[in-house]
């Protein structure tokens, strides 16, 4: 199977520090033939790269980043095979409105979030709703899955485990036949990654 755009390999780095946050991303550019999706500070001061390209080149590329940044590095992650509906999650604008259940994984970091999602997505039949990344958040990240209770639970629980063993989860919830309201307030979330088009 060819990967698309949107289960290409990724690999991210979060730096504690913007200045050599954008010089470890030049030398991730220039380690290997990479796209780079994003390259942006983030809240609380911290930056952000994430890339794209084949297995191979995206382990070199944030190998480079890591060697570079030193001890700026926060965390790092490469997924050779990201679950299709990891990007378009980010910002979505989901006109979903029966929503059986919602289940919420809130991380501490970018990296942790993402490692998260795709393994929650993965686990069961359900559906990444929506993706928010650390704008606004001070740093941290959460990701809203949707289907029925016992899949999101499943799938929750599966990605919560992933965050721990990163030491990165701060908490999880579930809830049943959300109320209208809530759910309509997800309906057009407002952030600063929703340029990202895949």
């Amino acid at each position: 199977m060819t990967a698309t755009a949107t289960t290409r390999p990724l690999g991210m780095l979060e730096w504690d520090s913007v200045a050599r946050g954008l010089e470890a991303s030049d030398a991730m550019l220039k380690a290997a033939a990479v796209d780079a999706v994003v390259m942006r500070p983030i809240t609380p001061g911290r930056y952000l790269t994430i890339v794209r390209g084949d297995v191979e080149a995206v382990r070199a590329s944030v190998a480079a980043g890591v060697l570079r940044g030193g001890d700026s590095v926060i965390e790092q992650l490469v997924l050779a095979s990201p679950h299709p509906g990891l990007f378009p999650a980010i910002g979505s604008r989901s006109k979903e409105r029966q929503i059986r259940a919602l289940g919420v994984i809130e991380t501490l970091t970018v990296c942790s979030l993402f490692a998260a999602a795709d393994a929650a997505a993965k686990c069961g039949d359900v559906r990444l709703h929506d993706i928010r990344l650390a704008m606004g958040l001070g740093g941290k990240a959460f990701c809203v899955l949707t289907g029925e209770v016992s899949q999101v639970t499943v799938a929750v629980e599966s990605g919560a485990a992933v965050a721990q063993s990163r030491g990165a989860l701060l908490t999880t919830s579930i809830m049943a036949n959300p109320d209208p309201a809530l759910v309509a307030s997800l309906q057009e979330p407002s952030t600063p990654f929703r340029d990202l088009v895949f």
